[in-house]
């Protein structure tokens, strides 16, 4: 009964569709993928070197700003954004008003018609045409303007920009954005093609290059390559780009719904190329669900490469997810409050570079997670950034906070303003706080995010003062390792005291001491450090005032053979000197006791022979 319904158990679960790993590509299929990748690269290369020759060394063709107005598009069609000529301003021209045609040419209500439009307003300077407009209270009107460079320089006079630096801040950012996810896609084709998540993020980043970077529109338009196509290469690779984070990291779909996602992917590619909000709804949809499959596999694992390979992709995905929301939301109300008035022009430069920097913070937390770099950098990394961030937040709040408590006594004890003086004393303030501050802040930061770390640091060096009272040197040095190895995610461990190999974890004690055998020990102050040393790269003296060098901490390489940072290799030497002063403790007390029993033991003897000396008289 029980064999059957077993049996039957397992036929229905192997009877299930849904995929439970994405496979990694051998044979035919590597062959495949290989060649679609390089068509790939070929057009990611074309598109972005193409598009930025096009901003860089061809005249751009203006179509509004040439006659004194800019403007936006929405769903009722194009608005005047901004006026900047007084011709303009002189004929009534106003913001919000609809632009209806050109010398009678009904202009298209679509983003799609920027080659009919460029057709028709792309004349010679000096050149003139006739607008038909309609007002808010549906009044319609005409007015007569000239092309004319002087009002497509205004435009960038008024943003308070010259045309060069306008557009080399929209440019470089967004370039420099591209070649990294080419960069990163070529790392992980030469590092990882035959792998699955690599193999899809690869592919992903290269198909969304050429789409995401603007200037690159340029050369898929100069084609006659329509927008719906553009969208939808742009849109598979993010198909790509979001199964590989269901599949994350090792290629298994887990939690098993992450299976009918993948499944359901191909409805990504319908729902990003729907105009306005159904497409961002759609992309936000599937992040929200990749970023829970992570989130949830997260949880699941234990500690080890897998558990820091995702950090590093939620580190990548926290800071760049915050730097292209600021820049959205930031953008969005900038549109609002100003619409395309070139005075925000500086603004949205610095938008701009936020976005592009968001996107190359979220592709190097997945580089580097895919490529096993530094995994265990990753905590470090975080908490380093944690504690900027709360910091960055403390000092404005507090300059903020005096600056305005200033002014308020100035004003009520002094009868009048001190602004620059409140500015200058708040600056003041928080400059003096800001020690103090970093110093508790650094301390939340490697409690909260490294405990191990901060355990070894503050918590080993009164455990050893307590255990020398009363332990021996075996138990001192097992605990010291322990700390060690837990607390800098080392390989292994091993304390020398002389000449001699106390204790070892993580190697067998034959290995450890056949490897001091071929040692020798660095004269000079301070750690011995060897990063191609396969076995212990870190080597730091025991050292206490008034005893001298009493031995060495031997330390391994961390999990993935990365060597430690600063902040690790810092707490081990900050530990050294307390657990040196045990060892020399331990060992005097051992000494000492060793003394009496031998005291003891002649004393004893002595007593014996008296014993048996009166017992025979």
């Amino acid at each position: 009964m029980d064999a059957a319904s077993n049996s039957r158990g397992v036929g229905r679960e192997l009877s299930l569709p849904l995929p439970r790993r994405v496979p990694n590509l051998r044979g035919s299929w590597l062959t495949a993928y290989s060649l679609a990748w390089a068509v790939a690269l070929a057009i990611a290369l074309f598109m972005i070197l193409r598009g930025a020759y096009i901003d860089l060394a061809v005249p751009k063709k203006f179509n509004w700003s040439p006659y004194g107005f800019t403007t936006t598009l929405d769903s009722s069609g194009f608005h005047v954004a901004a006026v900047s000529s007084g011709t303009a301003q002189k004929f009534g021209l106003s913001v919000g008003d609809n632009v209806i045609a050109v010398d009678d040419w009904v202009i298209p209500r679509v983003d799609t018609a920027n080659a009919l439009i460029e057709e028709h307003l792309v004349r010679p300077y000096g050149s003139t045409a006739t607008f038909t407009f309609r007002r808010a209270d549906g009044e319609f009107y005409k007015v007569r303007l000239t092309r004319s460079r002087e009002s497509e320089d205004q435009w960038y006079r008024d943003a308070g920009l010259s045309r060069e630096t306008y557009k080399f801040a929209f440019l470089v950012p967004g370039l420099v954005s591209a070649v990294m996810f080419v960069s990163a896609a070529v790392l992980l084709f030469v590092r990882r093609r035959d792998e699955a998540v690599p193999a899809l993020l690869s592919l992903g980043f290269l198909m969304i290059a050429p789409v995401a970077f603007d200037s690159a529109w340029n050369a898929w338009t100069e084609l006659g390559i329509g927008v719906l196509a553009i969208v939808y290469f742009g849109a598979f690779g993010w198909m790509l780009v979001f199964a590989a984070f269901f599949a994350f990291p090792s290629g298994r779909l887990e939690p098993r719904w992450t299976s009918a996602c993948v499944l359901l992917l191909p409805l990504l590619l319908l729902g990003i190329s729907i105009p306005g909000y159904w497409g961002a709804a759609a992309f936000s949809l599937t992040f929200l669900l990749s970023l829970s499959a992570l989130v949830s596999r997260y949880r699941q694992l234990s500690a080890g490469a897998e558990r820091q390979q995702l950090r590093w992709v939620f580190f990548g995905f926290g800071v760049g997810g915050v730097l292209v929301l600021l820049a959205y939301l930031g953008g969005i109300a900038i549109q609002a409050a100003f619409g395309s008035d070139p005075r925000w022009g500086v603004l949205s430069v610095a938008g701009n570079l936020m976005w592009s920097l968001g996107l190359m913070m979220m592709a190097g937390g997945l580089v580097v997670s895919i490529l096993r770099y530094r995994l265990y950098d990753a905590d470090a990394v975080i908490g380093r950034s944690a504690a900027y961030a709360v910091l960055t937040l403390g000092f404005v709040a507090l300059f903020a906070a005096s600056q305005k408590i200033i002014e308020l006594l100035g004003e009520e004890y002094l009868g009048q303003s001190v602004g620059a003086l409140a500015g200058g004393v708040a600056a003041a303030l928080a400059a003096i706080a800001i020690a103090p501050m970093h110093a508790r802040v650094q301390q939340w930061a490697e409690r909260r995010f490294q405990r191990s770390l901060h355990k070894l640091r503050y918590g080993l060096p009164a455990l050893v003062g307590d255990l020398r009272e009363t332990s021996d040197l075996d138990s001192i040095a097992g605990a010291t390792l322990d700390n060690i190895v837990e607390g800098v995610r080392a390989r292994a461990a091993a304390l020398v005291v002389g000449q001699d190999l106390a204790n070892a974890r993580g190697i067998a004690a034959e290995d450890a001491q056949s490897w001091l055998e071929g040692w020798t020990p660095s004269a000079h102050d301070g750690p011995d450090c060897d990063r191609s040393d396969p076995t212990f790269p870190l080597r730091v003296p025991l050292e206490a005032e008034g005893h001298g060098r009493v031995g060495w901490l031997l330390v391994g390489p961390r999990p993935d053979g990365s060597f430690f940072g600063g902040t690790e290799r810092a707490a081990v030497q900050e530990i050294a000197e307390p657990v040196a002063r045990a060892v020399q403790v331990a060992l005097m007390r051992e000494d000492r006791e060793a003394n009496y029993v031998r005291r003891f033991d002649a004393m004893e003897r002595r007593i014996d022979s008296i014993e048996l000396a009166l017992s025979r008289l």
